[in-house]
């Protein structure tokens, strides 16, 4: 008799309509900083009930302690050092560091996460020297690098390449071969920017910031190449530039580039966490979504607050790069002459209501691209020509 494959979050998920972060806040009662409807909360709960969902608690091994005998230079240790450079939230997070711990806790290794976030990428560079250091010299079994950092520390992060196994998330170290695992950022954003030409899109926007990092980077190629493939003209004037580190959005800029008859009538946006203040702007400006403008976002991680607006996103599965990070590590300790390997995961287009409006599907219809592959040869502008081109 065939097993009965268990009813999981992401199956909850697709049928409430919701994140699989919302979920696992209901379900799980975790604080995700994530603030849920009356009205969600109900709907998953009669999703996971008509699905018959289970939760499966499941007993994690004790933890190795600390030992004190030497394997020749080497101390061995239990810990993993998770250098975290950004404050992120939901299940961008949780799903990631639990999907870490639960790999690593079957061996007796426990994640330690080390914030390595500060306003300025400079002060971030000296904070991360500072994590791997501390990794270094207290004999850490391995580390991990999760995102940004660019060409910071290259050489303290190749020494220590030489004494601990390091294993990067959406992480690329100029000159060094890592274990590596993340998320096609460039196709999904294709992917995403796709949706919106197959809706007759022809004036689509890009929020992205102009500190790029990489991720930010395949995003905004993955949209130029898509209105390329779509013979759609690329308007510099429609990138919006998010300012002071990511943190800020410039409500000039915002205001000119939805100014007049021939404004964009979608936005892509770099992150779902930039749906919040983009949905005030529009409103300041007496645009509707999905009406006047459809948005669509990255991650799949409900921003406070933005419950009812059904974000269309691209989903990424946190998860499962969690997991393949703890495993990724756990081989590279198990043997530390291994070939590196690349784990690469598709970004998942969910429709939602913020692209489903009524003017979109009225405007002209244009040929849908099929979907291109990654083009690390598209050139990307550079900081200093997204600020002249902002500024224009």
């Amino acid at each position: 008799m065939p097993s009965v494959k268990p009813v999981t979050l992401k199956d909850v998920a697709e049928r409430a309509k919701v994140s699989q972060s919302v979920v696992s806040t209901v379900l799980n009662d975790r604080q995700n900083g994530i603030f849920v409807s009356d009205g969600t909360r109900q709907n998953v709960l009669a999703a996971a009930a008509h699905l018959g969902y289970v939760a499966r608690n499941r007993v994690l091994p004790s933890i190795r302690k600390p030992s004190t005998r030497r394997l020749g230079a080497v101390t061995e240790s239990h810990l993993i050092g998770v250098l975290l450079g950004r404050r992120f939230a939901g299940s961008l997070f949780t799903d990631t560091f639990y999907g870490i711990n639960e790999t690593l806790a079957r061996q007796g290794y426990h994640p330690l996460m080390l914030d390595t976030y500060a306003e300025t990428y400079q002060k971030a560079a000296e904070k991360e020297a500072e994590g791997l250091r501390y990794a270094q010299e207290n004999g850490f079994a391995g580390v991990v690098l999760w995102h940004e950092g660019g060409h910071a520390n290259v050489d303290l992060i190749r020494q220590l390449c030489t004494e601990i196994p390091v294993v990067a998330i959406d992480r690329r170290v100029p000159g060094l071969t890592l274990d590596f695992v993340g998320t096609d950022h460039f196709q999904g954003a294709y992917e995403a920017t796709r949706h919106l030409i197959s809706l007759g899109h022809t004036r689509i926007a890009h929020l992205t910031r102009m500190d790029t990092t990489e991720a930010a980077a395949d995003r905004l190629g993955g949209y130029r190449q898509a209105l390329q493939d779509a013979g759609l003209e690329f308007h510099p004037r429609d990138l919006i530039l998010v300012r002071d580190g990511g943190q800020r959005l410039d409500r000039e800029q915002f205001a000119r580039v939805f100014a007049g008859l021939h404004a964009p009538t979608a936005l892509f946006l770099l992150a779902d966490y930039w749906a919040p203040p983009v949905v005030t702007e529009l409103r300041r400006l007496g645009l509707r979504v999905p009406e006047d403008v459809a948005l669509v976002g990255f991650d799949d991680v409900v921003p406070p607050g933005l419950e009812d607006l059904g974000l269309t996103t691209m989903a990424q599965d946190f998860d499962g790069i969690g997991k393949t990070a703890g495993n990724l590590i756990l081989r590279r300790i198990a043997d530390r002459q291994a070939p590196c390997i690349t784990e690469v995961f598709p970004a998942r287009l969910v429709v939602r209501q913020s692209t489903l409006g009524h003017q979109s599907q009225q405007l002209a219809s244009l040929p849908v691209p099929t979907a291109a592959p990654h083009s690390p040869a598209l050139a990307v502008p550079s900081r200093r020509t997204l600020a002249a081109a902002a500024s224009s």
